[in-house]
């Protein structure tokens, strides 16, 4: 629909050749194509410069896979936009907490998603066990540590 419509847009799947997407990242880089459409293959791995825009049609599974998301812009100190639709249905329910408590870190608060639970679930895993991570207070700046 996008390129119907006169953007140069390119795609990167899951179902493509290693060549081909290459190729679609190639063309990305260069700016032969202003868009990326892509799944959750380009979420992780790859170091774009200059990604000023991420836009999520589908929620990820995990917050951990939304902030990777989400990381493809303001690379090397340079500002980005995300922009995430989330509708709070299937697993999006449960994960509203822990998308508010990235939001709050990063200096941003959606007042919308308090129509959700907020509680953060711990997490297990059959052969770690339960891990999770404590909100501990981020530090205001840079600590030297002496040995």
């Amino acid at each position: 629909m996008l390129r119907q419509q006169g953007h140069a847009v390119c795609e990167l799947h899951g179902d493509m050749a290693q060549h081909t997407r290459l190729d679609q990242l190639a063309t990305f880089r260069r700016g032969d194509a202003c868009v990326m459409v892509a799944t959750d293959v380009a979420a992780r791995g790859l170091d774009i410069p200059n990604v000023d825009t991420v836009f999520n049609y589908t929620f990820p599974l995990t917050i951990e896979d939304y902030v990777h998301r989400i990381g493809r812009t303001g690379r090397g100190g340079k500002r980005g936009k995300a922009v995430t639709l989330f509708t709070g249905d299937r697993h999006e329910r449960g994960l509203a907490g822990e998308l508010a408590a990235v939001l709050r870190a990063g200096g941003y608060e959606c007042k919308e998603l308090g129509r959700f639970p907020q509680q953060v679930r711990k997490k297990e895993h059959p052969v770690y066990g339960a891990f999770f991570r404590e909100q501990v207070p981020v530090p205001a700046g840079p600590r030297r540590i002496v040995f």
